[in-house]
C-alpha cells in the first residue's frame, strides 16, 4: 500500500513477519547505513512499516529542471502501534482483506479472532452503507462445482450499479452441466447439481464447501419428487456459525392432509424424513421457487391457503398454515400462478407485494405486512394507481400507463425499495414506496425473457464468515 504525504514523502507498508510477534527492534528510526544482515534479521521478527522520504535539492540555473532526489529510509515496528489504533484500522477493512491480515502475526490473529472484535465489526457494518448484496439468477452452467465458488468471489457483490448477476454465459448454457442456487442463510449457500441430484453447501468467502450425502428415501416401489429446498442455520453469541439444516419437501399432484419432508442436519450428518399432518388439505405450488425464510422458519406456497410453515429446529412435529391477505387479487393469483405477487422477508417483517398484470385495473401496486405472525393477521400498507406513479426517465414515462411490471425482489436493507422487471422495456426498475417514483436500475436484463422472483435470489455478502459446520465422517468437506 502506498501513498504520498503532504510533505512529499512516499509511504510503503509491508507485512513482513514469520507468523509470530517475536522480540527484536526498538521501534526508533533506523540508521540507513546499517548492514543488510541486520535489516533482514529485524524484518523477520515483526511486522514493520517502511517509509521512504523523498528530499529535494534546489537546482541551479545551469542544471536541468528536474530536481535531484535523495531517498532516506526508516522502519517502524508495528508492535509499538497502539492497540486501540490498530483495532480502528482493522475494523474498517473489507472481510476478504481482514481475513488475510490474520496471517500477519499471532497478535493480529488473536485480535481478529476475539468475539468482541466480530461484534464490533458487524455492528459497524450494520450502521454503515458498506453491506453488499446482489440478486443472482438461480441457474449456473459450469462443469464442476468449484467453478461456482470462483464465480461467487466477494468482489462480484460490490457494484456501483444494480443488476441481476448471471454467473454463466449464453454459450455455457448450451454446453455445461446445470447447477441451481437454492437458498442461503447467514452467508451459507445451498446449491445442487440437477441430474444426478447432488447437494452442496458452501461459504463463498472462505471458499469451503461440503457435499451432502444422498437422501434416505429408498422405497423400491415409490419414487418421490422432492423440490422447494430451503436452508436454515444457527450462530452463537460470538457470531460463529454452529450448524445448519437443509430441508426439502415432496411434491404431490393432488391435495393431501400430510406434508412430507426430508431434513439434513450438519450436527448428525444424516437425513431424517417427516410426515406431518395438516389441518386442511394442501397442494404445494410447484413453481413457487424456494421457501421463504422468516425467523428460522421455512414457508412454502400452497394453493388456496397461502403458506405452510415448518420450523426445522424448534418444532419438527407439526406444520401450520398461514393465510395470505383476504383482500388480495385471488383471481389473478390463480390465473398467472402467482407470477405477479412477491412474498418475502425484509428487515424483520414479512411482506406481500402485488402487481396488477392488466393496465386496465384500478390499483397498480398493493402491499400488506404480516402484523401478527402467530394469529396470521395482515395489515394493508398501501394501494397506488398508475396515475400516482411518476418517473424522470422519458422511456418509462411514455409507457407508464400501459407498462407491465413483474416483481423481482425487495431491497434487503431499504424498506422503501422494490425491484421489478419492466416487460416492454426489458429493463429492471426500482420502485420507491414513499415517493411512488420509478427509476431504471438496470437498462438490460440479459437473455432471460421470463425473469421473475421465481428464478432470482437476493444474496447478502456474509458479514463474518466462519467454517462450514460438518460432522466428522458423514459429509465430504472441501476447501
Amino acid at each position: 500500500m502506498a501513498g504520498t504525504s503532504p510533505s512529499g514523502s512516499t509511504t510503503r507498508i509491508s507485512n513482513q513477519s514469520d507468523g509470530g510477534c517475536g522480540s527484536g527492534g526498538d521501534g526508533d528510526a533506523i540508521d540507513p547505513r546499517r548492514s543488510n544482515a541486520r535489516k533482514r534479521r529485524h524484518l523477520s521478527q515483526s511486522p514493520s512499516i517502511q517509509v521512504s522520504r523523498l528530499t529535494t535539492t534546489k537546482p541551479s540555473m545551469n542544471q536541468l529542471t528536474e530536481p535531484d532526489l535523495n531517498i532516506v529510509e526508516f522502519e517502524y515496528d508495528l508492535r509499538y502501534l497502539p492497540e486501540s489504533l490498530l483495532l480502528e484500522i482493522l475494523v474498517r477493512l473489507p472481510v476478504k482483506s481482514l481475513f488475510r491480515f490474520k496471517c500477519v502475526c499471532k497478535h493480529w490473529l488473536s485480535l481478529v479472532a476475539h468475539h468482541t472484535f466480530s461484534r464490533s465489526y458487524i455492528s459497524r457494518r450494520l450502521d454503515s452503507s458498506s453491506l453488499s448484496f446482489r440478486i443472482f439468477y438461480r441457474y449456473i452452467y459450469v462443469s464442476k462445482f468449484p467453478e461456482i465458488l470462483a464465480r461467487l468471489r466477494p468482489d462480484v457483490y460490490v457494484a456501483h450499479n444494480f443488476s441481476v448477476l448471471f454467473l454463466s454465459t449464453f454459450e455455457e448454457q448450451q454446453q455445461a452441466d446445470q447447477f441451481k442456487i437454492l437458498a442461503w442463510s447467514n452467508g451459507l449457500i445451498l446449491c445442487c447439481l440437477l441430474g444426478p441430484l447432488i447437494y452442496y453447501v458452501c461459504d463463498p468467502v472462505t471458499r469451503q464447501w461440503v457435499t451432502l450425502p444422498r437422501g434416505r428415501h429408498n422405497a423400491p416401489n415409490r419414487h418421490p419428487i422432492f423440490f422447494g429446498e430451503g436452508l436454515v442455520s444457527r450462530i452463537n453469541e460470538e457470531n460463529v456459525l454452529t450448524s445448519f439444516k437443509a430441508v426439502r419437501v415432496e411434491w404431490l399432484s393432488v391435495e393431501s392432509n400430510f406434508l412430507n419432508l426430508e431434513t439434513y442436519s450438519s450436527e448428525t450428518g444424516e437425513w431424517v424424513d417427516y410426515r406431518l399432518f395438516c389441518p386442511k388439505p394442501i397442494r404445494l405450488l410447484k413453481r413457487g421457487g424456494g421457501p421463504i425464510h422468516f425467523n428460522g422458519i421455512l414457508h412454502w406456497f400452497v394453493y388456496e391457503h397461502g403458506m405452510v410453515a415448518f420450523d426445522p429446529y424448534k418444532d419438527t412435529k407439526r406444520c401450520r398454515l398461514i393465510q395470505f391477505p383476504e383482500d388480495r387479487d385471488v383471481d389473478n393469483e390463480y390465473k398467472y400462478d402467482g407470477l405477479y405477487r412477491l412474498c418475502d422477508e425484509c428487515q424483520g417483517t414479512l411482506r406481500y407485494f402485488e402487481v396488477a398484470p392488466e393496465p386496465s385495473e384500478y390499483f397498480c401496486f398493493s402491499m400488506w405486512i404480516l402484523k401478527d405472525y402467530e394469529k396470521g393477521e395482515w395489515s394493508s400498507e398501501f394501494r397506488v394507481t398508475r396515475s400516482d406513479l411518476w418517473t424522470n426517465d422519458a422511456k418509462i414515462s411514455s409507457s407508464l400507463m400501459h407498462a407491465t411490471f413483474v416483481p423481482l425482489s425487495f431491497h434487503p436493507f431499504n424498506l422503501d425499495v422494490v425491484y421489478l422487471r419492466c416487460v416492454e422495456r426489458s429493463c429492471i426498475v426500482s420502485y420507491n414506496i414513499t415517493s411512488k417514483r420509478l427509476d431504471i436500475s438496470c437498462p438490460r436484463v440479459g437473455v432471460v425473457e421470463d425473469l421473475s422472483w421465481r428464478v432470482v435470489i437476493p444474496f447478502v455478502l456474509p458479514m463474518w464468515p466462519t467454517p462450514v459446520p460438518v460432522p466428522s465422517s458423514k459429509a465430504v468437506k472441501h476447501s
